[in-house]
């Protein structure tokens, strides 16, 4: 069965000018043709979807989501049997098609399970590439020891986030046993968390050697590693050891935007994750997050931004990722909006959760533009982005949206 769109105005992923009242022509799950609608030549049974001038889009790419964060307290989370987490999980996947997001790469907390569901039809949602778990060392993010003097002990939790290795052989070992288990994508801990001990400036954590033996297994496997950055040195030692991305870097120096264009390497900067945790506060009051996370978010705000625009001048090449967690699932596209704001052209910005965000997942011949032999995934939405970046975020604008060519919602009927 052969599908065709048309009468839409495109906007194909390239960075191109839009074209008015283009035709796309489907077979099975990929892109077959593109081009003027008077022009484009299909056979008499095919289906007929017609947009009627409305925007049409690559489907968006999530170079950093948190599927399976539903809450933000700590104690929540503890007291949750991992079998709930997961079936509830499937709230945040549909919630985040729903948003015109077709791709995610999860950074941690999503099994393999969750991306078979989706595969094979079990359940709706985007695409998934997996890293399964943090790799971070002893006394990292979530490695607790309290004011109290108590230690808290993740490691036995099941449906873990993140694993603690120390020393080249050990993380070398948990990689090749996270690829062994179906990761797309090695997921690494670079730096101290802001978040954890607000007021401080971020530490390096993991050694240059522990680095690179993550990076050369990731990459004789043919998979890309992405380094949670906070800031400070940790930033540069990943960067040298070759991860092929940073995550929000909150600290970004001159030297690391150097680095990021010598390397070539991919900034995938989440400016979403601290509005998040603030808007998530005024939605929930019962939510339980502490005032100094609170704190930390509103400092960081106009740090980070500033640390973006500096990268964006230089010319780094910028993927989006939403950082979604907690009752921020769905919000994925206020990314753009943000980066808008500050100061990125609207094309660009939708360039980056498009074309550029393939390409920082490897993904650039399947994915991320409307162009012959992709796969389709294609919205079709209700104005025009480039003169107001904020519509993509109302799903009612969002008249059409098929992944892999398959429709999953139709408001044009």
């Amino acid at each position: 069965m052969r599908t065709v769109i048309r009468g839409g105005r495109l906007i194909d992923g390239t960075g191109s000018a839009p074209r008015p009242d283009q035709a796309i022509l489907i077979e099975g799950d990929r892109i077959v043709a593109v081009g003027p609608a008077a022009e484009l030549r299909w056979p008499d049974d095919a289906r007929i979807i017609d947009v009627g001038g409305r925007t049409l889009l690559p489907g968006f790419i999530d170079c950093h989501a948190h599927l399976t964060a539903h809450d933000y307290d700590l104690e929540t989370r503890l007291t949750t049997p991992a079998s709930y987490t997961a079936i509830k999980t499937t709230e945040n996947l549909r919630a985040t098609l729903e948003a015109g997001v077709t791709t995610v790469r999860e950074a941690g907390g999503v099994d393999a399970g969750i991306k078979l569901a989706i595969d094979r039809g079990i359940v709706p949602g985007p695409r998934l590439l997996v890293s399964l778990v943090i790799l971070a060392q002893t006394g990292a993010i979530w490695d607790l020891d309290l004011a109290s003097g108590a230690k808290l002990d993740l490691s036995a939790m099941m449906g873990q986030v993140v694993r603690y290795c120390d020393g080249v052989e050990p993380l070398r070992r948990a990689s090749r046993e996270l690829l062994a288990a179906g990761a797309d994508v090695l997921n690494i801990h670079t730096t101290s968390s802001i978040h954890m001990a607000p007021g401080r400036l971020p530490t390096a954590m993991l050694t240059p050697e522990e680095i690179a033996a993550v990076v050369y297994e990731a990459h004789t496997a043919g998979k890309r590693v992405m380094a949670h950055v906070d800031g400070g040195p940790g930033v540069a030692n990943a960067l040298q050891a070759g991860v092929d991305s940073v995550e929000h870097p909150y600290y970004l120096s001159d030297e690391d935007i150097g680095l990021l264009l010598q390397r070539d390497a991919f900034l995938v900067p989440t400016l979403t994750c601290n509005y998040g945790i603030l808007r998530i506060a005024e939605r929930d009051p019962q939510a339980h997050i502490h005032e100094t996370a609170k704190q930390a978010a509103r400092d960081l705000i106009a740090i980070h931004t500033e640390g973006y625009v500096r990268a964006l001048r230089a010319g780094v090449k910028i993927a989006m990722g939403s950082d979604s967690f907690g009752q921020f699932q769905g919000d994925n596209l206020f990314e753009l909006e943000l980066m808008v704001a500050a100061g990125c052209p609207p094309m660009q910005a939708i360039q980056s959760g498009t074309g550029v965000a393939a390409r920082c997942l490897g993904l650039e011949d399947r994915l991320g533009t409307l162009e012959a032999g992709k796969l389709a995934d294609i919205l079709c939405v209700e104005g025009d982005p480039l003169a107001d970046i904020r519509l993509l975020q109302d799903k009612s604008r969002l008249m059409l949206i098929l992944k892999d060519g398959q429709v999953f919602k139709n408001l044009l009927q």
